[in-house]
C-alpha cells in the first residue's frame, strides 16, 4: 500500500512540473536545457595514456588467442630449465613438485 502511495505522490509531482514546463515554453519563457555532457576520454590501462586508444583496443594485446604467449625469459636459449608438467610452467621439476594445490 505505501508503494502506491508513494507512486501517487511522485506522479502527481511530476505532473505539476510538466505543467509549469509547458506554461514557460507557452508564455515565452526558455525552458532551462541540458547541457550535454562531455564523452569521456579514451583511456588505455595497459600503456597508461590518454586519447590515443581504448584498452579493449590497445595495440599490446592484439596478440592473437591461439598464439603461445612471448617468453620473458632472456636467460642462454641452450641451457635446459626445469619445468613442471603438473604446474605447467618452468622454475621446478615435476618431481620435485610440490602437488597439494589443486588447479
Amino acid at each position: 500500500m505505501l508503494v502506491i502511495v508513494d507512486l501517487q505522490r511522485k506522479n502527481e509531482e511530476l505532473k505539476i512540473k510538466l505543467k509549469k514546463l509547458a506554461l514557460a515554453e507557452f508564455n515565452g519563457n526558455d525552458v532551462p536545457k541540458r547541457e550535454k555532457k562531455a564523452t569521456p576520454r579514451l583511456f588505455c590501462d595497459i600503456c597508461d595514456c590518454f586519447d590515443l586508444h581504448d584498452t579493449e583496443d590497445c595495440p599490446t594485446q592484439a596478440q592473437s588467442p591461439d598464439s603461445v604467449p612471448h617468453s620473458s625469459y632472456h636467460g642462454n636459449p641452450t641451457d635446459v630449465r626445469p619445468y613442471c608438467d603438473i604446474c605447467e610452467a618452468f622454475g621446478h621439476a615435476t618431481e620435485s613438485c610440490n602437488d597439494d594445490q589443486t588447479f
